[in-house]
């Protein structure tokens, strides 16, 4: 045991003994890596990421939707729905976040050819301008695949494809663990990044609201043929206050201002590409270079005094 304790200090004596003869292999080393580094880089298309900065929408003051929406109206005639168990209770704005990403909101971008052509560039011909099968070697394996078990090779990209690109893309994350949530999305295009997640916002509230509209204007509807039909006092009272609480929350609906998400920040993107990072990459590939080098030092040296 002695003579394994009085073998340490000669082993970390040798290893710097390696090491400094060893000096130019390891500097070749990290140069090496800093040129393995640069490589990847030239291969990587440079990525803008926009990101747009969204809470839920306000309640009171002058800059909330206030007494605009159904759940605001204080002392209502009714319930606006059956009070659930905690996990079936949902925010307008927990449901615009789940939109961003569903297929209704993918229907209404891919209606657009020209977006759509950007997110997936290699099923878009431009000398056509039409879709074709990409040729890349993942999606030539996988259409062999599928041709082999007989099914259908090939769709053109749809609103489908769309929701499940957002999916993979959009990040979202909150802010200080907040309400306020940070949503962003990487291209190459910077005018494009900015131009998508912006879009996905408006698409997104403007659903709920078009939808809040459809609900409030059917039971505005079902009220006024009620009425119709009462003779009661009472009764045509109590429908008359319903009846304006709806007229009145329909009305506030056709304002153009935000219904579930306010925009904290705008959609915006540094001017210069930020994935990948040169800055953070290059240096580290030439410390990776120098550090397997000196790894391969360390473990000849154990190699060595194993072997003896």
């Amino acid at each position: 045991m002695d003579g394994g304790l009085h073998s340490i200090p000669v082993a970390v004596g040798q290893l710097r003994q390696d090491l400094r003869a060893s000096w130019r292999g390891v500097l070749w080393a990290g140069l090496a890596g800093f040129l393995l580094a640069l490589a990847g880089l030239w291969l990587v298309t440079p990525q803008y990421t926009a990101a747009i900065t969204i809470g839920p929408t306000g309640r009171i003051g002058p800059a909330g939707m206030g007494m605009r929406v159904p759940s605001a109206v204080t002392n209502p005639v009714r319930p606006v729905a059956e009070g659930g168990s905690g996990e079936e209770l949902l925010s307008d704005f927990s449901r615009y976040l789940e939109l961003m990403v569903s297929v209704p909101v993918a229907e209404r971008l891919a209606a657009d050819t020209g977006l759509m052509a950007r997110l997936f560039p290699s099923a878009w011909d431009a000398d056509l301008k039409e879709w074709r099968p990409a040729m890349d070697p993942m999606s030539l394996g996988a259409r062999l695949l599928r041709w082999l078990v007989g099914q259908p090779t090939w769709a053109p990209p749809d609103a489908v494809s769309l929701s499940r690109h957002l999916r993979r893309k959009l990040t979202l994350e909150k802010v200080h663990g907040g309400p306020i949530h940070r949503i962003s999305f990487r291209h190459e295009d910077r005018a494009f990044a900015i131009m998508l997640v912006s879009r996905l916002h408006m698409v997104a509230d403007r659903l709920l609201r078009e939808e809040a509209a459809r609900r409030t204007g059917k039971e505005v509807d079902y009220v006024r043929d009620k009425l119709k039909g009462i003779s009661k006092a009472g009764d045509e009272r109590a429908l008359g206050a319903l009846l304006a609480d709806q007229e009145r929350i329909l009305m506030m609906l056709d304002i153009d201002l935000p219904f579930a998400a306010d925009v904290i920040e705008p959609a915006h993107a540094q001017a210069l590409p930020d994935w990948p990072n040169p800055v953070v990459l290059l240096p580290l590939g030439a410390v990776a270079g120098m550090g397997l080098m000196v790894f391969a030092v360390t473990a000849r040296l154990g190699l060595t005094r194993f072997g003896r």
